[in-house]
């Protein structure tokens, strides 16, 4: 019997020229195995601890309080359901001597947690390690199990984990002889980062126990390592495995320990890459499939590194599934610092759709990205930046927010295997999430004309089981299909406000045909595809 064709096109998207005829591909779903139950908290942002003080980044009082209506708007248009707050300031860091910083105070505390309430999240909240000798506080472990107690007496449900500490696997973070930052974590190799776990992990286990002790309700996450040349990204001296592995296997069994807790800037500082080649990076299936540590051109015929997630996953995480520990990226983005016209702009959205869903194929718990005010790899931002003289306000969002809107969509359920036949290789990644009853698929067209591959896809899903199953769709689109570079991104033909609900709607493409239904998914665009079992 013949599938049944169907036409898969905004009738508002018009071209000033045609691509190039379209290239087949077929995404087969085995619908009988279930691999990965992709948690409900999975969309997650994070956040400077800098951030929940008053009067922080040109915002007049307080960022994060139940008052900030526009702020929640956007957490739920989006999908947020956990935030990380910590970063470098929650190690005080700002000042030469990492001191800057101060610790939250009760009230911010209060304002945090009501935020959480009112806007339907959970928080993982860090609490200070480093004790830097310049400014050091004899009593930082007591002082952490009292901010512990108070939040746990007032906001448990809440609270999803606290970490102590931030990237300590970075060699800056390290005592060496010839510069003392906190006496009781210290390189015993100078230069080698890795020789400092074994200090590191000796402080870590004395607040906790010490905060274990106050509150003993409490579970604990860890250790928002980096993925960076001066961090333990490499295997440490002393043990052969990254710092998440062998702090894993350090608390394995432990009743306070919650998940791992990982960085990963996927080409770590971009110096002076254009827009234009950030851009060409973000979307490379190089950063899908790569093995290896890679090179890609920059500014000026220079070249910029970047760690594929295969290698990270290899070599960082893979090591904690069969241990049965979860783990979380609570720092993510496509750089640090980020690249203006291409970290803010639509070409964030298809990328980081495809990086969440990458990752939650390889049984990641969810995903932070973070947001450090104010820069191009922020999902919210101010409407101006900087802020004006009256504070910051009329908070917006970047397209990096529709693509993570659509993981939203489209992650309900476990994860099942896909495969993808594409003979003309085009650049293309596909992934099934389903249940008994809903399967949804997401395919995402990274071609464009940046690249000279632009190019409409022919898909035909094929998904036993779902036999004559209806079928509805949303469209990720820029408006204009083999353009990457644009800044604005929309979602089932809605953008995502500050002010009124996300008003997205799945576009009815009929009915599946022999477990099969053909669709056509635009250059520079993604379709999440939705199949409802019929009912038996």
């Amino acid at each position: 019997m013949r599938t049944r064709i169907l036409s898969f096109a905004l009738a508002s998207l018009t071209l000033t020229a045609a691509l190039a005829a379209q290239a087949p591909v077929t995404v087969t779903v085995n619908t009988a195995v279930r691999e990965f139950a992709i948690p409900g908290d999975f969309v997650g942002l994070g956040f400077e601890t800098k951030s929940v003080l008053p009067n922080a980044y040109g915002v007049h009082g307080y960022f994060f309080t139940a008052a900030n209506r526009q702020l929640i708007t956007l957490f739920r248009n989006i999908g947020i359901k956990e935030i990380r707050v910590g970063g470098g300031t929650v190690d005080g860091s700002g000042a030469t001597e990492h001191c800057s910083t101060p610790i939250p105070t009760d009230k911010d505390i209060d304002n945090l947690f009501e935020f959480a309430k009112a806007a339907g999240i959970k928080v993982i909240y860090s609490v200070r390690l480093l004790n830097v000798a310049a400014c050091a506080n004899p009593h930082l472990a007591e002082d952490d199990a009292r901010i512990v107690r108070y939040i746990w007496d007032r906001y448990r449900p809440y609270v999803d984990s606290f970490a102590i500490g931030n990237e300590p696997d970075v060699s800056g973070y390290h005592s060496r002889p010839d510069h003392v930052v906190d006496p009781a974590i210290y390189e015993t190799r100078p230069g080698v980062p890795g020789s400092a776990y074994p200090s590191y992990f000796a402080d870590w286990r004395h607040f906790a126990q010490v905060i274990h002790k106050a509150v003993p309700g409490a579970r604990f996450s860890g250790p928002d390592t980096a993925v960076s040349a001066t961090s333990s990204f490499t295997p440490t001296p002393s043990h052969g495995v990254s710092w998440t592995v062998q702090f894993a296997r350090d608390l394995q069994g432990t009743v306070m320990f919650d998940e791992a807790l990982q960085h990963d800037y996927v080409w770590g500082g971009p110096g002076n890459t254009t827009a234009a080649e950030a851009i060409n990076d973000m979307l490379s299936s190089a950063w899908d499939d790569g093995t290896e540590v890679g090179e890609q051109p920059a500014f000026n015929g220079g070249q910029a590194r970047f760690h594929p997630y295969p290698f990270v996953y290899a070599r960082v995480l893979q090591p904690l599934v069969p241990m049965g520990v979860a783990y979380r990226m609570t720092e993510a983005n496509d750089c640090l610092h980020g690249v203006a016209d291409a970290s803010n702009g639509y070409a964030s959205a298809l990328w980081a759709l495809d990086y969440m869903h990458w990752w939650a194929a390889h049984h990641m718990a969810g995903v932070n990205f973070h947001n450090n005010p104010w820069i191009p790899t922020d999902t919210i931002v101010p409407h101006l930046n900087p802020c004006p003289a009256a504070g910051c306000g009329n908070y917006r969002v970047t397209p990096k927010a529709l693509g993570m809107r659509a993981f939203a969509l489209g992650s309900h359920g476990d994860v099942e295997p896909v495969a993808v036949t594409n003979s003309r290789k085009i650049n293309l990644t596909a992934y099934a999430v389903g249940t008994a009853h809903d399967l949804f698929v997401t395919v995402i067209n990274k071609t464009h004309t940046l690249s000279h591959d632009a190019v409409d896809a022919a898909v035909t899903i094929d998904a036993k089981g779902f036999e004559d199953g209806a079928v509805s769709a949303m469209v990720l689109t820029d408006g204009e299909p083999g353009n990457a570079t644009r800044m604005t991104a929309t979602l089932g033909g809605a953008a995502i406000t500050n002010a009124v609900p996300w008003a997205g709607k799945w576009r009815p493409l009929g009915r599946m045909k022999d477990d099969k239904i053909e669709l056509t998914v635009r250059s520079t665009t993604a379709a999440i595809v939705r199949i409802r079992a019929p009912e038996r």
